[in-house]
């Protein structure tokens, strides 16, 4: 066999071909992390929303036993208690927990007190 007729049947990619690839790939894998940050983002901001509507709820119950909220140590979460007086022995109470992400859950109570029976 002569050194040109196995040059001839050898195969293989060239440079062109394996840039190509490689550009292909790169993309696929960049749509790939930005769907991930997406599903990442939406995983966080549903987590933030379930517990802004626990802790508004736990502000409610702290309120009605103690009188007052209780300390949030979250960081970049506000809670904002406020009372209306509906009539001498009941108030509305509301808890408006904000999260970091600006999800804002609000819940309402009506607390009265106890009337004496005579």
């Amino acid at each position: 066999m002569n050194k040109l007729s196995v040059e001839k049947n050898q195969t293989g990619l060239s440079l062109p071909e394996t840039l190509i690839a490689m550009l292909l790939l790169s993309i696929s894998v960049l749509g790939l992390l930005h769907y991930y940050q997406s599903l990442s983002q939406g995983f966080t901001r549903q987590w933030q929303v379930r517990q802004a509507w626990s802790e508004a709820h736990e502000q409610l119950e702290s309120f009605a036993i103690t009188g007052k909220g209780k300390v949030i140590d979250k960081i970049g979460w506000r809670v904002d208690i406020s009372l209306v007086q509906m009539s001498p022995a009941c108030q509305q109470v509301t808890a408006t927990v904000t999260t970091p992400m600006r999800y804002t859950s609000q819940l309402s109570r009506l607390i009265c007190k106890p009337i004496d029976d005579f």
